[in-house]
C-alpha cells in the first residue's frame, strides 16, 4: 500500500513539473510541405537578464529577429511534441494569442524536439492542432541563452523592452499566463 501511494505521488509531482528534455539525434530536414509558422533558428546571441537575440527566416525567406517584437509582450514557450503537459496547455496557449493580440501580445511557440525529420514533424503537429503563432525550432544555443531550458513546458514572459519578466517552468494554467502577461503590461 505505501509503495502504491509513493508512486501516486511521484506521477503528480512528474505531472506538475513537466517533461525532461528528451535526447535525440541533432539536425533537420525541411520539405516543401511545412506549415508556414514554423521555422528553423539561424543565430543565436546570449544577452543576461534579457531575451536572448536570435533570428529565423520567415515563410517568404525574410530574416526575422525577436527585437522585431520590441513594443509588445511576448510570451515564449518552449514546449516538444511528445511531452504530455505541453500539450495539455496548449489550449491555452492558442486562446491567449487570438484573446490577447489586440493587446501587443505575442506568442512564440519553441519547439525543442529534434531529429532528422523535426521540421516535418513539427509541421504536421502545428497543422494538426491548429497552432497560429510562429513556432520555431530550437538548438543547444537557444536553450543555452535562455539559462539551459531542460524542463518541458518553460515559458518566459518577456516586457515590451526585452527583458525577461517572468519564468514559468512546467504546465500552467491560463490565468497563471495571463496574470504574469498582465504584470509584465505594467
Amino acid at each position: 500500500m505505501r509503495t502504491t501511494a509513493v508512486l501516486i505521488i511521484a506521477f503528480a509531482l512528474l505531472s506538475l513539473a513537466g517533461c525532461s528534455k528528451k535526447e535525440g539525434q541533432a539536425g533537420s530536414a525541411r520539405s516543401a510541405g511545412v506549415a508556414d509558422n514554423v521555422a528553423e533558428i539561424t543565430s543565436v546571441q546570449a544577452r543576461p537578464g534579457h531575451v536572448p537575440e536570435f533570428t529565423w527566416k520567415d515563410a517568404s525567406g525574410t530574416s526575422v529577429s525577436i527585437d522585431a517584437f520590441r513594443g509588445h509582450v511576448t510570451l515564449v514557450n518552449f514546449w516538444a511534441t511528445w511531452c504530455g503537459p505541453c500539450k495539455k496547455e496548449l489550449p491555452d496557449l492558442i486562446a491567449i494569442s487570438k484573446e490577447l493580440a489586440a493587446k501587443n501580445v505575442t506568442v512564440i511557440g519553441i519547439s525543442t524536439d529534434r531529429g532528422m525529420s523535426v521540421v516535418d514533424d513539427v509541421s504536421a503537429f502545428v497543422k494538426e492542432k491548429g497552432i497560429p503563432y510562429q513556432i520555431l525550432i530550437s538548438n543547444d544555443d537557444l536553450e543555452s541563452a535562455f539559462g539551459n531550458v531542460r524542463l518541458m513546458p518553460t515559458s518566459f514572459v518577456v516586457d515590451a523592452n526585452g527583458a525577461i519578466a517572468k519564468e514559468l517552468v512546467g504546465i500552467q494554467t491560463k490565468q497563471s499566463f495571463v496574470d504574469a502577461i498582465t504584470a509584465a503590461m505594467k
